[in-house]
């Protein structure tokens, strides 16, 4: 297919390809406008599913009839792993499981196992002992669904699952 210059196309204003845009463009064989848009559009959406995804910050859950409450702070580490704090308040907030005052501990200890998917631990600030948990994003609510997979020895207050917004 021969292709041809339209007559009103300025040559002073186009720059030289690099030997990398040339290369890219044969192997792909769309035009540059072409490959532009999709890398763009592919850059954006990728941006937008990473920032989608982001664990940090305050998460709360109400149950449905108002008694009890649940509070995450969470931070990431590195990009595997997130450590926080959480504070649950149940009955009114006659019985509460929060974070310990002491700087630098967290109670929320978590690793990425699968995309949006974390597993860990909390310990639990009435009994001092761990329980098992997962964490995982939904997309579509924009929300954390909290799964107390291995309950922690002792007195605890903590429900067994939670859907936390921000």
């Amino acid at each position: 297919m021969k292709q041809t210059l339209p007559d009103d196309l300025n040559l002073n204003s186009l720059h030289p390809a690099s030997n990398r845009d040339v290369l890219l463009l044969n192997l792909v064989g769309l035009p540059q406008r072409v490959c532009m848009l999709f890398l763009f559009l592919l850059l954006t959406t990728f941006a937008i599913a990473q920032h989608s995804q982001d664990f940090a910050g305050s998460w709360f859950w109400e149950s449905p009839d108002g008694q009890n409450t649940m509070e995450l702070q969470l931070e990431y580490e590195n990009q595997k792993t997130i450590k926080g704090n959480h504070c649950v308040t149940f009955n009114q907030g006659k019985k509460t499981d929060c974070k310990r005052k002491n700087a630098g501990t967290f109670t929320i200890n978590l690793v990425k196992i699968a995309e949006g998917v974390y597993d860990g631990t909390i310990e639990s600030a009435v009994s001092f002992t761990s329980g098992k948990i997962r964490l995982q994003y939904i997309d579509r609510e924009k929300a954390i669904q909290f799964r107390l997979k291995k309950v922690p020895p002792g007195e605890f207050y903590m429900p067994k699952e939670a859907f936390l917004i921000r």
